[in-house]
């Protein structure tokens, strides 16, 4: 009787024990943000390229993740982004004497991203997304230019990941559509941009 006590008993501990190992599993396996859905869970930090026009930006991220595995993650990004030119070009249009004072544009997409990363590994990811541009540009020769278009961005990050945040460079590239001809600022509007991304998601 004592024998069948000590192997029920053994038994016992051991399914406790898987127990306990399934129930720590999908903390240990999977990534969990330590920043509110509500709160921006990246930033990008660059410079864009267009005809001539040099554009820092600030962008704000926020994640929100549908697919999580060990390493893998696939989210829907909210991204609101500013810019304002630091160099401009002579003139805005080749061919005429069009010189411009300033330039801005700002942007507010959804679109898609991948995110791969480990502590203490490679950070890399890519992301899609699409939306409205709100860009304007104040001239020496014509009424101010302010217009609202349509943009699809594409972005391409990898770096380091330390703990929850990962760090490093990124490269991307925003194509507008839906620009009217007559608009004079349309030539510095998307173009590539380089610069640097944290990511705390």
């Amino acid at each position: 009787m004592l024998r069948h006590i000590r192997a029920l008993l053994v038994v016992s501990l051991a399914l406790a024990s898987t127990a306990h190992a399934q129930s720590r599993k999908p903390q240990e396996l999977y990534h969990q943000s330590p920043t509110p859905a509500w709160l921006p869970r990246g930033v990008f930090l660059g410079t864009q390229l267009s005809n001539g026009a040099v554009t820092p930006r600030l962008h704000l991220q926020w994640q929100f993740t549908f697919f999580q595995e060990r390493k893998d993650a696939w989210a829907v990004i909210l991204e609101g982004g500013v810019g304002w030119a630091a160099s401009l070009p002579d003139t805005a249009v080749e061919g005429y004497i069009l010189p411009v004072n300033s330039y801005y544009e700002h942007l507010a997409h959804v679109g898609v991203a991948y995110r791969n990363h480990l502590p203490g590994m490679a950070h890399w990811g890519f992301q899609v997304s699409s939306g409205p541009v709100f860009y304007g540009s104040h001239f020496g020769t014509q009424p101010p230019d302010r217009r609202v278009a349509g943009s699809v961005q594409g972005r391409v990050q990898i770096g380091y990941q330390l703990n929850d945040v990962g760090l490093g460079l990124a490269v991307g590239y925003a194509e507008p559509f839906g620009l009217k001809n007559r608009s004079f600022a349309r030539n510095f509007v998307g173009g590539v941009s380089l610069g640097f991304f944290a990511d705390w998601r």
